[in-house]
């Protein structure tokens, strides 16, 4: 997602970063009553500012396009809508039911012989911008459902005039076949799953990021080698991710990038100024307790975490988490070489 990079540095857990400036960040909060942050009524969240709407004499509702506030942002249909959105969307609603959408990666980064570092759910990206900051040997792509956060963080890259970094307003669970199929040959290095909806509820489920789909389909668009990372506060979340991809069997659990080496120093984690603090949901049970695969990911018992981050870079919401005392559930895997996964 070559050579030994700082990106592969391995993460001391004991940051002395300021816990007041790395509180949890407010749009992974969920609510009080363990539910992911979705509306009961399906009605009310087609209504979500990333789907068009339209009034009684069927123009689209909001502001028109042209002078808009700071903290406003320009849909790709021409609506001016606010940058502050949901925690969560409903996934399966008609119009995020297409295939994230293919790009001419020439016009999107400067230099395509850069490795690429793909970040799945990548919320507002600040891990994103982050890391293509500190490690520019890298192209860094983040993958995002809610169109606001897409426009907002493209636009912090033509601010920055940063050449290593884009994301993409879509849907990961809808299909990314197309996506990896179309990127540079061999250019994909690195996934990252973190800290996904937890879909608490039973009925939530079918909502979920990782699913057999979507890892069945990474694990065709990574070469042998590559790494995939997956972790969450809500352990539950971790074992279900777990699970999923030991079933699909073309992945294998490693302790550590093969080629990192040690930091000359801990890497702060990322900050969010004015965060909350959250709440602690890691023991809340998940859809009852029971998914498919349940207990594939374990070892006698045990799913093993991983202690320390081994990217080199944390998330807001693993900073905020790591802040508090609270734990995260990590896991990183190696795509399998194709003639050994046949052995096995």
């Amino acid at each position: 997602h070559h050579r030994a990079s700082p990106l592969l540095l391995r993460v001391s857990a004991q940051s002395k970063a300021d816990p007041l400036e790395m509180k949890r960040p407010a749009e992974d909060a969920v609510d009080e009553s363990g539910s992911s942050g979705d509306e009961e009524d399906e009605a009310e969240a087609a209504t979500d500012s990333a789907a068009p709407s339209t009034g009684a004499s069927g123009g689209q509702l909001g502001r028109l396009p042209g002078r808009r506030k700071k903290s406003q942002v320009t849909l790709s249909d021409g609506r001016v809508v606010s940058s502050k959105v949901r925690n969560h969307v409903n996934p399966l609603l008609p119009h995020f039911q297409k295939p994230v959408a293919v790009r001419d990666w020439s016009k999107v980064y400067k230099d395509l012989s850069k490795p690429i570092v793909l970040d799945l759910g990548c919320a507002k990206g600040r891990f994103c911008l982050e890391g293509a900051k500190r490690f520019p040997e890298f192209n860094w792509l983040g993958i995002e459902i809610r169109e606001p956060l897409v426009v907002r963080a493209n636009e912090w890259v033509v601010e920055e005039k940063i050449p290593n970094l884009h994301y993409i307003f879509g849907n990961a669970s809808a299909g990314i076949a197309d996506l990896l199929a179309s990127m540079p040959t061999g250019m994909l290095r690195r996934v990252t799953v973190q800290c996904p909806d937890p879909c608490f509820k039973k009925k939530h489920q079918k909502r979920r990021m990782v699913t057999d789909r979507v890892i069945s389909e990474l694990a065709d668009g990574m070469l042998a080698g590559n790494y995939l990372f997956v972790q969450s506060d809500v352990e539950q979340v971790s074992m279900q991710m777990a699970d999923v991809i030991a079933a699909n069997g073309r992945f294998e659990r490693v302790e550590r990038i093969e080629d990192a080496v040690a930091p000359s120093a801990a890497i702060e984690p990322v900050a969010r100024p004015n965060a909350t603090v959250g709440k602690d949901y890691q023991d809340h049970a998940v859809g009852g307790g029971e998914w498919e695969h349940k207990g594939t990911g374990a070892v006698e018992g045990s799913y093993n975490w991983l202690q320390e981050n081994p990217l080199g870079l944390m998330s807001e919401r693993e900073s905020s988490t790591l802040s508090r005392s609270l734990p995260i559930f990590r896991a990183l895997y190696r795509r399998k070489d194709e003639v050994k996964k046949a052995a096995e």
